[in-house]
């Protein structure tokens, strides 16, 4: 019987899924990117008979070592490189798309056609660790190969696959043209980047007690792999450090000794402590808050609650040298609604907090103007008022951007049904809008209420019957890392998100000498957050010059 064993290279960029076609992908398949950085490419396989093994050789390029002996000798070595690793893509469905305006089409209503593929479907996007020998489950299987480059000149590294099924052997090439010019890893200086992880999820989805040494291990993996993707900033929730002692909210400093020790053993050094509040019962236009934890009202008996815990965290942030790490948020998204308990709420942990900056993901804007230090509205709406930002960050406030279940349509946003261009794009943005100096999202892994697989709303109990998706979140929106067992995964989105923001490193360092030419070079693929060069190729042509003009200026 005829084999019709398939293998081919598809760009780490370009959506992948399981009906897609290997003959559309390439035997060769060659990318440029600086040095001390990773390298990635996608494998398509079909035509596997179920039950029977694959296996993947990989012949690596070598690798030089220099050695200066105390005699002055240099000594040269030329070894295999085995920095890389192999990694099976598993697909996520998308029941229903983004919607055109907001969340999903089943709540506004609206077909959005600036998706990547009509729902429902599935798309490759999770990255679990796999090794050489896999067992084909069914007639197709997708890979993600990475490797980690650096060179000291322009260098072209040279990856074979040997892929081997039924007795069958496809030989693919991957070409890496690395260019001398660096990317260290994240610090304080990068852009500011935060993804907030579910302290309950992951509890729940690791089924590990929370607080158990099992749980502060894996919390650390969070924080190992949102590093990687180019992660400065951690979210710790107040619920993490604060706990209720004879009905008032008491710090466990122990508890919170241990958290930071984690966070400077990983290397992230900024730190947004979570909000003390949140709106009263949940109701989106109330206009009270309660605290966190006790449930206290603001205005009621909440104010000195507020008022407690802020003295004992900053006596804390004092005694261990943080107040200039840590951001404080006071509630999610504030709105007119609430305006004046917001105000509030910030006179009094500015009161007990000082030099404390207030960080916030914002809604409201004139009616909180002169509380906030670090705005951060979601992209659209930052660049829809882009004036009354403008005019904060001359008298001081800073901006950083976010973006969650909105913006939908044709923005850039981290979503399953988009291009993963979008993601990248989000990196290369604060290069055009000079006033932009992180970028927050709430879905690093915060599914505690929802399915794994199933990530655009929760399922309902088992005996309800409402089947009313009305309110659910679009695909992809909760996570963009995901729990294996008792391991982190990365996802598609991750590691484009990485890519853009590995580029912005050189694209600000460019900007202090060749502002106009970055400029130029920025224009000719993105302009706005809704407008930008989707075809993977034209952005990759454009890497290229930027790296050319990288490593003739910067090193």
């Amino acid at each position: 019987m005829e084999n019709y064993f398939e293998a081919s290279l598809f760009d780490e960029l370009e959506p992948l899924y399981p009906d897609t076609d290997p003959k559309k992908g390439k035997n060769l398949h060659m990318i440029a990117t600086a040095s001390n950085t990773y390298a990635g490419v996608h494998i398509m396989l079909s035509g596997l008979t179920p039950g029977k093994f694959v296996t993947f050789e990989v012949i690596p390029p070598t690798r030089k070592t220099v050695l200066t002996k105390d005699d002055g000798t240099i000594m040269e070595s030329y070894t295999e490189d085995q920095r890389y690793k192999l990694f099976e893509l598993l697909p996520l469905p998308v029941e229903v798309n983004t919607g055109a305006v907001s969340r999903t089409e089943w709540m506004d209503g609206m077909i959005n056609d600036s998706v990547i593929r009509r729902a429902p479907f599935t798309v490759y996007d999770v990255l679990r660790p796999c090794i050489n020998v896999i067992t084909a489950q069914g007639a197709v299987m997708a890979l993600a190969f990475r490797c980690k480059v650096d060179a000291n000149e322009r260098e072209l590294k040279k990856w074979e696959f040997i892929i081997t099924h039924d007795g069958v052997s496809k030989r693919l090439t991957f070409e890496v043209e690395i260019f001398p010019v660096q990317v260290l890893e994240a610090g304080v200086k990068d852009h500011k980047y935060v993804n907030w992880i579910s302290c309950k999820g992951i509890a729940d989805y690791h089924h590990t007690p929370l607080f158990s040494d099992e749980w502060y291990n894996i919390f650390e993996k969070y924080l190992r792999l949102g590093k990687y993707g180019r992660q400065n900033m951690v979210l710790l929730p107040a619920e993490l450090y604060f706990e209720i002692q004879e009905g008032t909210c008491r710090l466990n400093e122990e508890k919170l000794d241990r958290l930071i020790a984690i966070l400077d053993k990983v290397g992230i050094h900024w730190i947004e402590g979570g909000q003390f509040a949140r709106r009263k019962d949940g109701k989106w236009e109330s206009t009270q808050a309660e605290i966190q934890i006790t449930h206290r009202i603001i205005p009621g008996e909440g104010e000195k609650e507020l008022a407690d815990m802020c003295i004992q965290l900053y006596t804390y942030l004092k005694k261990h040298n943080l107040t200039k790490r840590w951001f404080q948020s006071f509630m999610d998204e504030p709105l007119d609604y609430l305006a004046d308990t917001y105000v509030t709420g910030i006179q009094i942990i500015k009161e007990n907090m000082p030099e404390i900056p207030i960080l916030e993901a914002t809604i409201a804007r004139e009616s909180i103007a002169g509380t906030v230090d670090y705005w951060c509205p979601t992209i659209n709406k930052y660049e829809k008022y882009r004036e009354f930002f403008d005019s904060r960050h001359e008298k001081g406030d800073h901006i950083l951007v976010y973006t969650c279940l909105d913006p939908a349509g044709n923005y850039c946003n981290r979503l399953l049904d988009q291009e993963r261009i979008r993601q990248v794009w989000l990196g290369w943005a604060p290069a055009l809008y000079d006033n932009i100096e992180g970028y927050l999202h709430w879905g690093g892994m915060f599914m505690n209420q929802m399915d794994f697989y199933r990530l655009s709303a929760p399922l309902p109990d088992i005996t309800d019957y409402d089947t009313s998706r009305q309110g659910c979140l679009p695909a992809g929106d909760p996570a963009i890392m995901f729990p294996g067992f008792y391991e982190v995964y990365s996802s598609t989105r991750l590691e484009a998100h990485r890519i853009g923001l590995e580029d912005l490193v050189l694209l600000e360092k460019l900007k202090q000498q060749e502002p106009i030419w970055v400029e130029e070079l920025i224009h000719m693929v993105f302009r706005r957050y809704d407008e930008y060069e989707k075809d993977v190729a034209q952005y990759r042509k454009v890497r290229r010059l930027l790296l050319e003009k990288a490593s003739k200026e910067l090193r």
